[in-house]
């Protein structure tokens, strides 16, 4: 049983857009565990792109727009303002970097002393324009805690002033797992996936980041594999044509977009993980992997080598640098090939998601609402 807080606040957590997103699913988590925790916790989208979230309790729409516009930034602002003025919450959470920079700005304004920015993804992949309000908003002071989901989001603020790293604590993310009350045989059916052929499954949006090219290229060195894509985005054209040119068309099934409460079903439905993605804040859909207790597949870039294993710990998974497309395709094939190696990357997998629970990031993020002051070190610490 979660204890009592020292002292009970209102939180408004706030994030850019409703969609369906990793950061979306994480401020939820976080408004809920908040509430659990004896706090008064609504969660604010600044527009909304999909109605996803939007008959949920405690959820508000400041502009129910899918493109806003530079006029309807500016009602934004406005509304938020006025809604924050009119509220005088205790502290301001925010997600995504127009929440961070736009909402934290009208948080000071309306006399909101603890606000806590998060930084989802690295820096320099935020905009040129939004990556500037960004480092302003956070250097003069506008984050009481900057608060960054793995140690590689924190180190791409590494050339930023003084002032905006002392303000960064690490608080990894923690998901919400229950796990899938079918076997693999009808978890299967429910897809209408392959009964007996080894499943590889790629969770995310069909885009450049997610890099799910590299996987249907792995496919033709791993003739016993089937890759199942789950989620849409605007590769899916290029990666039909891209299966096609390699052959493999018929061992790739698109799902399209899996509604949040079936993840743990299609992660029972399948053999194995896979997530080249070119850059990561630390990924939900790893995670979930990890809580599932698949044996994975990553790309060998910070985020993901941090989450599957500490410093000098086996890994729980196999990473491949982003180039080594032979990589890909042996890792692919030994897997489907090798049960005692799928089961030993299975027991890792369970055992690293220990790291990862909700309880765990919503006491990090607590402890910077109930000590708004910044922190003294440039570097940063778990929070």
């Amino acid at each position: 049983m979660t204890a009592a807080p020292a002292r009970r606040l209102d939180v408004v957590c706030l994030i850019t857009h409703m969609d369906q997103g990793g950061a979306q699913e994480a401020i939820l988590r976080l408004a809920r565990q908040l509430r659990a925790r004896g706090h008064r916790a609504e969660t604010w989208f600044l527009y909304q792109k999909d109605a996803l979230y939007a008959a949920e309790p405690h959820v508000r729409v400041l502009l129910p727009e899918s493109r806003p516009g530079v006029l309807g930034y500016a009602r934004i602002a406005a509304r938020l303002l006025r809604a924050l003025a009119a509220r005088r919450p205790d502290a301001v959470v925010s997600f995504l970097p127009l929440a961070n920079a736009l909402g934290q700005a009208a948080a000071r304004l309306a006399g909101v002393r603890c606000r806590v920015a998060s930084q989802r993804n690295p820096g320099w992949s935020y905009g040129a324009a939004i990556r500037q309000a960004d480092r302003v908003a956070g250097s003069l002071g506008f984050y009481t805690t900057n608060i960054v989901n793995s140690r590689a989001v924190a180190d791409s603020f590494q050339a930023y002033p003084a002032s905006y790293r002392r303000r960064i604590a690490l608080v990894y993310n923690g998901i919400e797992w229950t796990p899938s009350s079918l076997d693999r045989a009808a978890a299967r059916a429910r897809f209408g996936l392959p009964p007996a052929a080894p499943l590889a499954l790629m969770l995310g949006r069909l885009c450049h980041q997610k890099n799910q090219a590299a996987a249907v290229e792995a496919l033709a060195g791993a003739p016993d594999a089937v890759l199942v894509l789950a989620g849409e985005g605007e590769d899916h054209r290029d990666l039909e044509a891209l299966a096609a040119a390699r052959g493999v068309a018929g061992r790739v099934v698109f799902l399209g977009t899996v509604a949040r409460a079936e993840v743990p079903h299609l992660m029972r439905a399948v053999d194995m993980f896979v997530q080249p993605s070119r850059y990561e804040g630390q990924s939900n859909a790893l995670l979930e992997a990890l809580k599932e207790g698949l044996p994975i597949i990553a790309s060998r870039i910070p985020p993901q080598v941090e989450t599957l294993g500490e410093p000098g710990e086996e890994p729980a998974g196999l990473l491949v640098d982003l180039d080594d497309g032979r990589g890909w395709a042996d890792a692919l094939a030994r897997l489907c090939a090798d049960p005692s190696l799928r089961a030993d990357l299975a027991a890792r997998s369970r055992a690293r998601a220990e790291a990862f629970t909700v309880e765990r990031m919503a006491e990090g993020f607590e402890r910077a609402l109930l000590d708004p002051a910044p922190s003294a070190p440039a570097q940063p610490a778990v929070a």
